[in-house]
């Protein structure tokens, strides 16, 4: 009982959250994109005149009040109306729903490549602490944190697609084709996620029951395992949702070196554009699964400790 209404809490919060997002979405992005009315103009092909500017203006109702403005926009967004792009007179949320699942995909995958290597590599570094396997795992992170993706997904392009033509040039966001673009967002990730879990086994090593557990004749490595890891975990959950979040928004140079028809990309080219709808549209959807992702981490957090009911 007392869990669900910790979650409800939660998800009551998340309204004004969400309220605020849309204010400044419609705002920042009408101010950015500078006259409305003259973009539209020009995405349709139409002379900007002082006549024709005036009738767009009628038509789109820029001659209201902002508050009345955001109103009207607001009851069409909560039903995930944004209009159409001005660059392809689709529906934006056709345009972003038909993208999302794309990038979606990658973020999953980049997400289990880097978690797959980061913590068998984090165990093993934390067991043999100081040891040249330790040192080895230490120096390549560091170098790895660093490496630039537009860098590494080019050398990769390079070598596999023209040099050896393993994987195809293009990858078209077919699901046999991932392997590369989602290898190339997750070496950074698998980088931070080792240091990160390495520095919490160790904490965890020196604590009480990790001891008790030694004293009991549990192997050192299976006590890590067993009892360290699972308090270790609730740092990296927390760092492992900001970078998937941040995956889902889209990356712009991966998408665009391996030719994945995400939806950063998408979103970059009409930002160049000033395509007002799709960016008060790519706002709110980012915001929105970023919000969600925190109610996630949150739920998982009640799981993992239950401790955290408490607070």
């Amino acid at each position: 009982m007392k869990r669900t209404k910790l979650v409800l809490n939660r998800i009551l919060q998340i309204i004004p959250i969400l309220l605020i997002v849309t204010i400044l979405a419609f705002v920042l992005s009408n101010v950015s994109a500078g006259d409305v009315a003259s973009v539209t103009l020009q995405s349709r092909g139409v002379q900007v005149t002082e006549e024709n500017l005036e009738a767009v203006r009628e038509e789109l109702g820029l001659n209201a009040p902002m508050p009345v403005q955001y109103w009207n926009w607001l009851k069409k967004a909560v039903c995930f109306d944004f209009g159409n792009s001005f660059q392809t007179n689709r529906p934006v949320s056709e345009e972003i729903l038909s993208r999302f699942p794309a990038t979606l995909k990658l973020a999953l995958a980049a997400t289990l490549i880097s978690l797959l290597m980061a913590i068998p590599l984090a165990v093993f570094s934390a067991r043999y602490k100081d040891s040249l396997f330790d040192h080895a795992v230490r120096a390549i992170s560091s170098i790895a944190a660093t490496m630039p993706d537009f860098w590494l997904g080019l050398m990769l392009l390079y070598l596999f697609a023209v040099e050896w033509k393993i994987a195809p040039v293009i990858s078209g966001s077919r699901t046999e084709n991932i392997l590369f673009p989602a290898f190339t967002l997750s070496v950074a990730n698998t980088a931070a996620y080792t240091r990160v879990l390495r520095s919490n086994l160790l904490d965890a090593a020196r604590g009480d029951y990790i001891i008790a557990a030694r004293a009991r004749g549990l192997g050192k490595s299976m006590a890590l395992m067993k009892h360290g890891l699972k308090n270790a975990l609730l740092p990296l959950i927390t760092l492992v949702g900001i970078n998937f979040g941040k995956m889902l928004s889209g990356q712009v140079a991966v998408e665009t070196i391996f030719s994945w028809n995400g939806i950063g990309q998408f979103a970059v080219n009409c930002m160049k554009q000033k395509d007002l709808p799709v960016i008060q549209g790519y706002i709110v959807v980012v915001s929105i699964t970023y919000i969600l992702i925190n109610l996630i981490l949150d739920l998982i957090y009640m799981f993992i400790d239950p401790r955290i009911d408490s607070e």
